[in-house]
């Protein structure tokens, strides 16, 4: 009992390693006029690093809650050329999203110790089973297969 009681120790301090480890969750801002639309990731260092932006963007301004600063002056600012023939300024529509969430990152980190710990029983069932009919057998229990 020992042995597996370890086991649930280390599959456990597994998961919770990798989600303390597990990276940022990244926001970006939706820029959309008509049918054009440009995602611009909502880090520092994209923003200062935008290819196409009209003026430099003074990250030090920028608001604690990064979806505050997904605005129409961000989207107008990073991409100039967004609204190239619309008549109005206010067609554009940010929008502000996450990639990735920790459920998300639960969810696969479940299903991936599922499916290994799956195959590890079908790669060691054949060894286990006598191991195990022994141990039944010496503890009083009946066999597995009656």
């Amino acid at each position: 009992m020992p042995r597996y009681r370890r086991l649930c120790q280390l599959l456990l301090a597994f998961v919770l390693l990798s989600t303390a480890l597990a990276k940022d969750i990244t926001n970006f801002c939706k820029c959309s006029c008509g049918q054009n639309s440009t995602i611009i990731e909502m880090t520092k260092f994209a923003l200062t690093h935008l290819p196409h932006a009209s003026q430099p963007i003074d990250v030090d301004t920028l608001m604690p809650k990064v979806c505050m600063n997904c605005t129409r002056l961000l989207c107008g600012i990073a991409e100039p050329q967004l609204c190239d023939g619309a008549a109005v300024d206010d067609e554009i529509v940010p929008l502000c999203f996450q990639r990735d969430s920790l459920q998300d990152e639960l969810i696969i980190y479940g299903f991936l110790l599922l499916v290994v710990g799956l195959l590890a029983w079908a790669a060691i069932r054949n060894h286990a089973k006598p191991v195990i009919e022994r141990l039944w057998n010496q503890y009083g229990y009946t066999s597995i297969g009656q």
